[in-house]
């Protein structure tokens, strides 16, 4: 087939890391077929010398089909090429796979580098969530019979009239939640530790992670509220007669954006107007009925609603409250994070005891296998940099179904500047400007891709 320009470049760049973004039915995926049947021809690249990860098994298969055709033709215009069927007979040990089976066969090939028996099983997921489930109601029980002091606390945090089911629900979501970070413990003390006032100088909660949100976030809502009462400004200033409710609204609009300007300076000059903020008193002239002019009423009412119900909401406080309960907060989260600690030491053991692990086990797993920690830093292994000499290029379809976990994972078996990323660029964009990428296409027609 003829190839744009943009196409071409996507298929013949090299040298750094590439992200392709494009929507469905630009070519994506015939672009990934042609780079390696080309990295396979003109650099001599066999095909087990690629990692190419699809999202589903059905798409490995297609995507092994795709190079397995493409090849066919490449040999039927070149009878003699002994290259070309060479890769024929290496393509069924190729690594065409979800990034599970990859994780899978690293962990087969590695089992004995984190003490992991070479029988085991993936256990369904009924099995997995009985067991997550005895192993808390075990670890609360023993905690109980050593009236644990911290425990008790978050007993009387969490728990409700109905037993301590709240505080269990809460410590498996979070359990859960971290499964998704790369480095789960590591991330929850993390963010247990914003919390520590000690480590916290600042004394504008203005100036904080959460009142930075918080400020914004009420900023964000003033300004809607502005442009709402501007649109409605526009269409009455058209009348003369309408001249008190014109008044009116301009006057809101001033105090919103005062209000809107004490975000920019302050927690507590925001905190203090906000609770002191009020609008004029709406003009109920009889003598002038106007649709419109009940259509500025309405619209001034709902601002003044959801603004007051914003300070109600999130203004809770002044600077000093707010961190003397950031405080507090943070010396129950410790005892929070402790309670997750120790259910994971134990869920991990006693799946270990069963020679089972779960479907998230296979990601970390391999990590694990791929990464170790030195001086506080993430770096390869041995077994990572095996696999880095291996892969001459690492290419993922669907990139933007992609966790961290599994980012980490590939980034781990990379040289640093060898990974292709495709993915639709209805879903990617954010993802994509995110990772930095050396080359961006975007996808603008139909059947083109266009440089950005």
């Amino acid at each position: 087939m003829g190839w744009t320009d943009e196409q071409k470049s996507a298929i013949e760049k090299s040298g750094s890391n590439i992200l392709v973004a494009a929507a469905a039915g630009s070519g994506k995926t015939a672009v990934l077929v042609e780079r390696i049947i080309q990295k396979i021809i003109n650099q001599g690249i066999d095909i087990d010398k690629l990692l190419v990860v699809t999202f589903t098994n059905a798409a490995a298969v297609e995507m092994r089909e795709r190079i397995l055709d493409a090849l066919y033709k490449k040999i039927d215009e070149n009878p003699d090429d002994e290259n070309l069927k060479r890769q024929i007979i290496l393509l069924p040990r190729a690594n065409i796979c979800t990034i599970h089976a990859f994780c899978l066969e690293v962990i087969k090939n590695n089992f004995f580098e984190i003490d992991l028996s070479s029988n085991f099983r993936i256990a369904a997921e009924e099995e997995i969530e009985l067991l997550k489930q005895e192993v808390l109601d075990d670890l609360f029980e023993n905690y109980y019979e050593e009236e644990d002091k911290d425990f008790i606390q978050l007993i009387d945090t969490y728990a409700g009239y109905k037993g301590d089911e709240n505080l269990k629900d809460i410590v498996l979501k979070i359990y859960n939640f971290i499964q998704s970070s790369p480095y789960p413990r590591k991330w929850l003390h993390e963010k247990v530790e914003l919390f520590n006032e000690n480590n916290n100088h600042e004394t504008d909660f203005g100036k904080t992670i959460w009142g930075e949100i918080i400020l914004n976030e009420f900023s964000d809502r003033i300004q809607d509220g502005i442009n709402n009462l501007k649109i409605i400004y526009n269409k009455l200033i058209r009348f003369d007669e309408l001249e008190k409710a014109i008044n009116i609204i301009k006057n809101d609009i001033e105090c919103l954006e005062d209000l809107k300007q004490k975000t920019k300076i302050s927690w507590d000059a925001t905190f203090e107007s906000a609770y002191s903020f009020e609008l004029v008193r709406w003009s109920d002239d009889k003598k002038i009925s106007s649709d419109l002019k009940e259509e500025a009423k309405k619209v001034r009412s709902a601002i003044k609603e959801k603004i007051n119900k914003t300070v109600n909401d999130i203004m809770l406080y002044n600077s000093e409250e707010a961190f003397k309960d950031i405080f507090l907060m943070y010396d129950i989260l410790v005892k929070l994070e402790k309670v997750i600690n120790e259910f994971e030491s134990e869920f991990l053991k006693r799946k270990k005891e069963k020679n089972i692990i779960d479907f998230g086990d296979i990601e970390h797993y391999a990590l694990k296998i791929l990464v170790q920690e030195k001086d506080g830093e993430f770096v390869p292994t041995e077994v990572a940099k095996r696999y880095q000499n291996k892969f001459v290029e690492i290419a993922i379809d669907e990139y933007q179904d992609s966790n961290r976990v599994q980012e980490e994972i590939l980034t781990k078996v990379s040289k640093g500047n060898n990974i292709y990323m495709v993915g639709d660029v209805k879903q990617s964009i954010y993802k994509f400007r995110q990772a930095c990428p050396d080359l961006f296409l975007e996808k603008y027609d139909k059947y083109s891709l266009e440089r950005k």
